[in-house]
């Protein structure tokens, strides 16, 4: 949130846990570039996602209904499933 308050972004939306589109698309940008240099199974966005899924519970879907973020690679490809609950 610092990074962003520095750049001037405005990013809390009045959710809780100053969730916001803004937020959770910084951290899907950084996530994409991390995973052009390191490629990894799965990556998650969110407040408190710790032990949420696994790569192999995926399947290599992303779920219609998201309460977090997801960054999943399929085919060498990584697909961005923003929260959208």
């Amino acid at each position: 949130m610092g990074a962003l308050d520095h750049a001037g972004v405005a990013y809390w939306d009045g959710r809780p846990f100053f969730r916001s589109a803004a937020m959770d698309d910084w951290l899907a940008a950084i996530g994409t570039e991390t995973f052009r240099r390191a490629p990894f199974s799965l990556g998650v966005i969110g407040f408190e996602v710790s032990v949420c899924t696994s790569a192999s519970a995926m399947a290599g879907r992303l779920p219609q209904e998201r309460d977090i973020g997801y960054l999943l690679p399929r085919v060498e490809v990584l697909h961005h499933g923003a929260a959208n609950t």
